[in-house]
């Protein structure tokens, strides 16, 4: 930088027509020279073996999956969509303003599926959180980690159940989650901390959202699911009546061919894109329709970290 600065001085001497010539710097002492930081890049690529593909009847599905944050719920969910658990099953629990869960429903089905502790929350990481910039209503504070809509609060740090989160079912002991999931469909952050949150869908929540609401089968009917001379019949007519509601497929990209994998960006947190959007969300000053300018907070749940495919010819 100095080098520049003295060299422009030198030139524009010389145009003005001075009558000596500037002597070429010298170069700057090694002490005095600092290594610029590295620019940030503005959108970070999703590694092929977090990024989850699930295709539905409606359309197809991204979720990125966060080891880091829930490492035994992401390493059971990968070994399930290995060995095609999902493929063929439903959603047969979507509740309005809720959640849609999907899985194997029975518990007779998961007896070989490892129950999970709970991976609600972890000591808080200084490195990489980014503060939304206003106060929350569930949490002390709350910002993103690697695109990830996180609280924390007494040194914890957890994912929130905004909508498009995905979560691990399980009974009311903490430790019984295994593999049923749910994706919040509403704002359910009185859940937080409650269950584990070991990713978020990047694309494709609007098939989530479509999805019929049922209820899952209830509890004097389920015999007839276990019950060898009726449980035919019964999957039979589940099947019908969820049929709008199928999981086709799921996969994780890392296992596709190279040249068939999908590729997905996201919206890198720290950087100024992200910065730039969450002024355009908090502050609308700007307009002048507005009688009463709208006070500058905005609600982390209405904002989701932008994603985007990566198209290669």
């Amino acid at each position: 930088m100095v080098r520049i600065s003295l060299m422009a001085v030198a030139i524009g001497i010389s145009l003005l027509g001075a009558c000596e010539t500037a002597p070429d710097p010298s170069p700057a002492p090694a002490s005095e020279m600092v290594d610029a930081p590295a620019p940030v890049a503005p959108w970070r690529e999703v590694a092929p073996e977090n990024l989850v593909v699930l295709k539905t009847v409606a359309g197809d599905v991204m979720i990125e999956l966060a080891p880091e944050v829930a490492p035994q719920h992401v390493a059971q969910f990968r070994e399930a969509i290995r060995s095609n658990l999902y493929n063929g099953e439903y959603f047969y629990r979507v509740i309005d303003g809720h959640v849609a869960q999907a899985g194997l429903e029975f518990e007779h089905l998961l007896e070989d599926w490892a129950e999970l502790p709970l991976e609600a929350e972890r000591a808080v990481d200084a490195d990489g959180f980014v503060p939304l910039g206003n106060e929350d209503l569930f949490a002390g504070q709350v910002g993103h980690r690697n695109g990830f809509a996180v609280g924390r609060e007494s040194g914890q740090e957890w994912l929130l159940h905004c909508p498009g989160a995905l979560g691990m079912a399980r009974n009311s002991p903490p430790e019984t989650g295994s593999t049923e999931f749910f994706v919040p469909i509403g704002q359910r952050r009185y859940l937080d901390r409650n269950y584990t949150i070991f990713g978020r869908v990047i694309s494709g929540m609007a098939h989530i959202n479509r999805l019929e609401r049922v209820e899952p089968v209830q509890e004097d009917k389920i015999e007839s699911f276990q019950n060898p001379d009726t449980s035919e019949k019964a999957f039979a007519a589940r099947a019908q009546a969820l049929s709008a509601n199928e999981i086709l497929s799921v996969g994780l990209a890392a296992d596709m061919p190279e040249s068939l994998r999908p590729r997905w960006e996201v919206m890198a947190t720290p950087g100024a894109e992200w910065e730039d959007l969450k002024t355009s969300k908090r502050d609308y000053s700007i307009y002048d329709a507005f009688v009463v300018t709208p006070p500058k907070r905005v609600d982390i749940c209405t904002l989701p970290v932008p994603a985007r495919q990566v198209l290669v010819d």
